[in-house]
């Protein structure tokens, strides 16, 4: 096929009406029982869609990335943008930078007015950048607003540090699996909108609250339950919504989905699967890269550091370091704490092994430490690793489980996970002495004070809220 076959091909509403009911990724969609968007409704407005500029997506595979962009497209026809003038294609079937070339310039030679390209998974061209930069240097993009995907932070990253200046208002955006809220939304399980910090620095707000809290408890309990165990990859949700489980169908797509990066990178699978059985028994525990290449098929700390790169770089994980107080830098040799973004990895990893069952308290601490991230999570796509949440240990071995700034020059905010057993008085202590401020997110207690405590449920829906 040449170019315009192709567009033609994978933009059938050109000339198909009822496209959206013979799309896949659509029918995907309302096959779930749920509706899930990522991008913001400003995100999906026109006019805030300008010719010329260039945005990017970052994610996950199977995150949804294909999907938005679907949905995406009825959204600009909805707005009145002439069908023609909207194009989607997917990028894993070209091979040359040259090709990029030409399948653009196909596309602007058909246009009437603006028009609006959606290009998905473009970091599968090789030489990408070169062929981006050329269109708009040669003046060839000044009537379309392109919008790229791809899944590794560390090649899109790459790919716009060689187009300063060249993308005007673009925006940036990191998709993620979804957040608890999302979650709960899905089972029709929803808790009245306010903000974390407001109700801490309000105790009327905090009890009200906390009224409020107690009538859809035993709902959000039970979305908890199978949110900590399986996360909010899109495609694992929409079994639960429907079966109340996972089929292996699904945990088969995801298991592709890790080894993918690795192998694109050419990295051992059997490598990759024993390093991340060694973090699954560690997880949440500080540990050195030294300590992580012990019986893992590693050869050094560095062969470790090169695969957890890869996981940050795919948005399959992170890594926290430990805080420098005085200085507000993290320590560069001290142990890190690792974490997957999802729960649905360590189903993976420990299937078919003799690996005990993650305890509930590491999963709430894991559960917690993504929410955390999410407001880094444009960073995290800019930088292809997290920069801006630690964990803190004192001299004598106290610990903050999460710390982080809720503004440049503000005080530093600890968050301490204790989900499971009794709580002590070092556990307020680490924070109010260590840290100076923050809160305890704990199994189901409400309480005010100094260090507020509230329930990892009410943790998790309050901050998303910010």
């Amino acid at each position: 096929m040449n170019f315009l076959e192709r567009l033609l091909h994978s933009s059938p509403w050109w000339a198909d009406t009822d496209w959206e009911q013979r799309d896949m990724s659509l029918k995907s969609a309302r096959s779930a029982g749920f509706n899930f968007r990522h991008l913001d409704p400003s995100d999906r407005a026109s006019e805030n869609m300008p010719p010329g500029s260039i945005s990017i997506i970052r994610g996950p595979r199977q995150v949804g990335k294909t999907t938005e962009l679907k949905l995406l497209v009825a959204d600009l026809i909805s707005q009145d943008i002439l069908p023609r003038n909207i194009a989607y294609y997917s990028c894993d079937d070209i091979v040359h930078f040259r090709e990029l070339i030409s399948l653009v310039e196909t596309f602007v030679g058909t246009l009437k007015g603006t028009g609006y390209l959606l290009l998905d998974e473009i970091t599968s061209v090789k030489n990408w950048p070169r062929a981006i930069k050329s269109l708009a240097d040669a003046g060839r993009l000044g009537n379309v607003y392109l919008l790229l995907t791809g899944s590794s932070a560390v090649e899109i990253k790459r790919g716009y540090e060689r187009m300063p200046g060249r993308r005007k208002k673009g925006f940036d955006r990191a998709f993620l699996p979804m957040s608890f809220t999302d979650f709960c939304r899905a089972f029709h399980c929803e808790m009245y909108k306010t903000s974390l910090f407001h109700i801490l620095s309000d105790e009327s707000a905090f009890r009200a609250y906390e009224i409020e809290a107690y009538h859809v408890k035993k709902e959000l309990s039970a979305c908890l339950h199978m949110y900590l165990k399986w996360g909010g990859f899109p495609m694992v949700v929409r079994d639960l919504v429907n079966h109340s489980s996972v089929a292996e169908e699904t945990l088969s797509v995801y298991r592709s989905v890790i080894f993918s990066e690795f192998e694109k990178q050419r990295r051992q699978i059997s490598v990759l699967l024993s390093l991340l059985r060694k973090m699954y028994s560690v997880l949440s525990t500080p540990i050195s890269y030294s300590a992580l290449s012990q019986d893992t098929g590693c050869s050094s700390a560095a062969v470790v550091q090169a695969y957890t790169e890869i996981l940050s770089g795919a948005f399959l994980g992170f890594v926290l370091p430990c805080l420098n107080l005085e200085r507000r830098l993290p320590y560069p040799k001290r142990q890190k704490k690792f974490y997957a973004v999802d729960p649905v990895i360590w189903q993976i990893v420990a299937q078919g092994t003799g690996l005990s069952p993650l305890d509930s308290a590491t999963k709430a601490e894991e559960a917690v430490a993504v929410h955390l991230v999410r407001p880094f999570a444009n960073t995290w796509a800019a930088l292809g690793f997290i920069d801006s949440l630690y964990y803190w240990r004192s001299r004598k071995g106290k610990e903050v489980d999460f710390v982080f700034y809720l503004a440049q020059g503000t005080e530093p905010f600890g968050v301490e996970v204790k989900y499971q057993g009794r709580l002590s008085g070092w556990d307020e202590q680490s924070i109010q002495k260590g840290i100076g401020q923050g809160l305890l997110v704990t199994r189901d207690s409400f309480k005010w004070g100094k260090v507020c405590h509230i329930p990892l449920w009410a943790f998790l829906l309050l901050y998303m809220e910010e």
